[in-house]
């Protein structure tokens, strides 16, 4: 059984700590204080974010390559055969950033015969060169590019998703995969993007749990629900890994995959998440159908 991650950010900032700072985060100590000190929710998500920003035009083309090469290493020494990785918006400031991404990946699958890995790009739905890039939609999408990450605000109530369809449509148009992050927290946002007919997948959406209407919404439209264990813990999604609805989802008829979502940050790896959708229940043959679902929900 191979073991997919769908959901892995490069986790930018965190790793660009690790190799400039002169005193890096000790993530172990970070999630532990977080997880005492702060607030079930997007406290706990800004807290654990919180690392300082390096200027990402003034890092070198082949410091940005290396910290792709350094997330898509941890991905294929943590177990997975496929990862689809999440770049940064700002990637789009490199000329010919997907040669940068199948650099490091050439790299890395020399290390880990049978390795491979997708690239996503993060939007953030606020920034004013969202059109820009979206005229780009074409261009990244014959490099190579296999989809884009919505993110918007407000994250934790309702947002008002007219750009975010048009930048849905426009990304369906040039043949590229979307997937959006929504539902952490409550059932926000959920029942909208399941209405969206070029979102194909939904991260986390755990809040969907409390509302059987949306679960089934999810269910009919086929959405597929990327899953992200450790994070959910960590964050506070659930209280506890026991409490995670995947269980429900399964039995609801939604599709579901596994992720990592900040592996650095949150401490795990994808084999880590497949031994605790294992301890929920999840059987061999309900793992491997979680593997064989993700192959073919990869944005490709």
């Amino acid at each position: 059984m191979d073991l997919i991650d769908l959901h892995q950010n490069t986790e930018w900032p965190a790793r660009l700590d690790q190799v400039l700072s002169s005193s890096p985060v000790d993530w172990a100590e970070r999630r532990a204080e977080v997880q005492s000190r702060a607030s079930p929710g997007l406290a706990r998500l800004q807290r654990l974010s919180a690392v300082p920003r390096f200027d990402l035009d003034a890092v070198a083309g082949e410091v940005y390559e290396g910290i792709l090469e350094n997330a898509l290493e941890a991905a294929a020494s943590g177990g997975a055969a496929y990862a689809e990785l999440r770049l940064p918006q700002e990637s789009i400031i490199y000329p010919g950033f997907m040669a940068h991404f199948d650099a490091a990946l050439d790299r890395v699958a020399e290390a880990h015969p049978g390795f491979d890995a997708g690239a996503v790009l993060s939007l953030n739905l606020w920034e004013p060169t969202v059109r820009e890039i979206c005229d780009a939609f074409g261009d990244t999408a014959a490099a190579g590019l296999a989809g884009v990450e919505l993110v918007y605000v407000p994250y934790a109530a309702e947002a008002d998703w007219t750009r975010g369809r048009m930048v849905a449509e426009a990304a369906a148009a040039a043949g590229l995969g979307v997937t959006v992050p929504a539902g952490a927290f409550n059932t926000s946002n959920l029942a909208a993007l399941a209405h969206i007919e070029q979102v194909d997948r939904i991260g986390h959406a755990v809040g969907a749990a409390s509302d059987p209407g949306v679960m089934r919404l999810l269910a009919d439209r086929g959405v597929t629900v990327e899953v992200c264990l450790t994070s959910a813990v960590v964050l506070g999604m659930v209280g506890s890994l026991e409490e995670h609805p995947l269980p429900r989802f399964l039995e609801a008829g939604i599709e579901v995959v596994l992720g990592t979502d900040s592996p650095l940050r949150m401490g795990t790896d994808i084999a880590a998440e497949y031994d605790k959708a294992a301890s929920l229940g999840l059987g061999e043959r309900d793992l491997a159908s979680l593997s064989e679902r993700a192959l073919a929900a990869r944005l490709i």
